[in-house]
């Protein structure tokens, strides 16, 4: 096995040239989801799974399973 230095090193030149081929990694832009008392924002509607799939015409697929008490409870 290598010893810890060159597993190192190879790392370092390995990053360098994915770097100088694909050139370096831009940082994302951050999107700041929190809503602070300055941002005047509209109400999205609420809307859960079973109204997106009547709204794009897909299907639920729901799972229960049986309790100990015999009755099914979504899980």
């Amino acid at each position: 096995m290598a010893p810890q230095a060159n597993l190192v090193k190879a790392g370092l030149e390995g990053f360098a040239l994915l770097e100088e081929y694909y050139g370096r990694p831009r940082k994302a832009k951050r999107q700041n989801f929190h809503q602070g008392s300055h941002q005047v924002s509209k109400k999205q509607p609420d809307i859960n799974s079973k109204m997106v799939a009547e709204i794009y015409g897909g299907i639920v697929i729901t799972e229960y399973k049986a309790n100990r008490y015999g009755t099914g409870l979504k899980h």
